[in-house]
């Protein structure tokens, strides 16, 4: 028991993981805000290897999840898995990737920026501001 106990601990240890976090900014028309990057959620993607994990704080729209899975298939991010948790005015996505073949993003960074276009075009697509 106690060995099993050992390897287990070893295989975490030896398991990288990396995040990356964006905020979404209040725009205005004054040149600071201008200058901020865009976003319409909070975004965090931890990685390890091809496999991320997202979590998407928004504001809850009309058919978001729908368009979430097919943004991020055409991303190639395969779903493995899906959790929604809403509260209020809020939906908190958290999503399970795989990261495809003839995928262009290999870091955090590169797929919380590809999430962040993704929903921003969802958002001007709506009609949303």
């Amino acid at each position: 028991m106690l060995i099993g106990l050992r390897r287990t601990t070893q295989l975490f240890v030896e398991f990288s993981a990396f995040q990356i976090s964006t905020r979404a900014t209040q725009c205005d028309n004054s040149q600071s805000s201008m200058a901020a990057t865009r976003s319409t959620a909070d975004i965090e993607v931890t990685m390890a290897e091809t496999h991320a994990n997202l979590k998407i704080l928004s504001k809850k729209r009309p058919k978001r999840l729908s368009k979430i899975v097919d943004g991020l298939q055409r991303l190639k991010l395969t779903v493995l898995h899906l959790n929604v948790t809403t509260a209020d005015e809020m939906a908190l996505y958290s999503v399970s990737v795989k990261i495809e073949e003839g995928c262009n993003m290999n870091t955090a960074d590169e797929i919380a920026e590809s999430v962040n276009q993704m929903l921003l075009r969802l958002q001007e697509e709506a009609g949303f501001s």
